[in-house]
């Protein structure tokens, strides 16, 4: 028996009914990865590497490297987890990058390209001072103060500062939910705003390299705990809009099919 060629939301896309279930299915399981990622770190940062608060960049050169010290193990492990963890930001856009093609058309769109592409960079960022910090442990008693704070200075400033790559990210998206005119949009236009809120919401954190106390340092409440608040926010509110996407692009292949 041949599979009933049925139309999705997605413009110029042809796909059976089963296809289109399994399709969802796929994409719901994925939508997990970002809280999962986003509850990982926060926790493992909170209660293994205990890096939430962030410790200040004022400390001396010996007082930055007894934390490390006295907290060897619980620094590797918390890293080790956030650093599994940060891949999982991938999956979770390439959800996004589908749903935004179904706006561009799936002959190739460039702000979805450009948002999964990014993600991706994003990852990295996230991973590659985590492995500074790594190193400022692996030889923690043989390695001059200085030094240590130096790397510490170096994951901190890699962590918080580089930003760029997701506002890129959040743009493409904004730009893409705007340019959706259709009666029944795939994102709310508001979520478009969100996204660009979500950008604002970041920029504090490339100014922390000017400060080492107060406010816009990478231990203040508008270097960090602003950006990471903003992030979280537009994390979970992500999460349930795709849901929400791919129930009614399913039901859309239902009820073409049925007709």
């Amino acid at each position: 028996m041949t599979a009933t060629p049925v139309i999705g939301l997605a413009v110029g896309e042809t796909l059976t009914m089963e296809q289109a279930v399994t399709r969802a299915r796929v994409q719901r399981a994925l939508t997990w990865t970002g809280p999962v990622m986003f509850l990982l770190w926060v926790v493992s940062w909170i209660l293994i590497a205990r890096w939430i608060p962030p410790p200040s960049p004022g400390k001396s050169a010996e007082q930055v490297v007894a934390n490390y010290q006295d907290h060897t193990g619980l620094i590797q492990v918390g890293m080790l987890i956030t650093l599994f963890a940060s891949a999982l930001l991938v999956p979770f856009c390439g959800v996004i990058a589908a749903h935004m093609r179904r706006i561009e058309g799936y002959g190739g769109g460039a702000l979805s390209n450009i948002q999964l592409t990014s993600a991706a960079v994003l990852s990295l960022e996230f991973i590659i001072p985590l492995m500074v910090w790594l190193t400022a442990t692996y030889r923690i008693h043989d390695t001059s103060p200085e030094t240590i704070r130096m790397l510490n200075d170096m994951g901190w400033l890699m962590f918080v500062v580089v930003i760029s790559s997701a506002e890129v990210q959040l743009v493409c998206i904004a730009v893409a939910i705007f340019l959706d005119r259709r009666p029944d949009p795939i994102f709310p236009r508001w979520a478009g705003y969100l996204n660009l809120w979500v950008v604002v919401g970041l920029l504090p954190a490339a100014f922390v390299v000017f400060f080492k106390d107060g406010p816009i340092a990478w231990n203040g409440i508008a270097g960090f705990f602003v950006p990471l608040t903003s992030y979280g926010i537009w994390m979970f509110t992500m999460f349930v809009l795709l849901r929400r996407a791919i129930d009614a692009e399913l039901a859309d292949c239902t009820s073409t099919i049925d007709g």
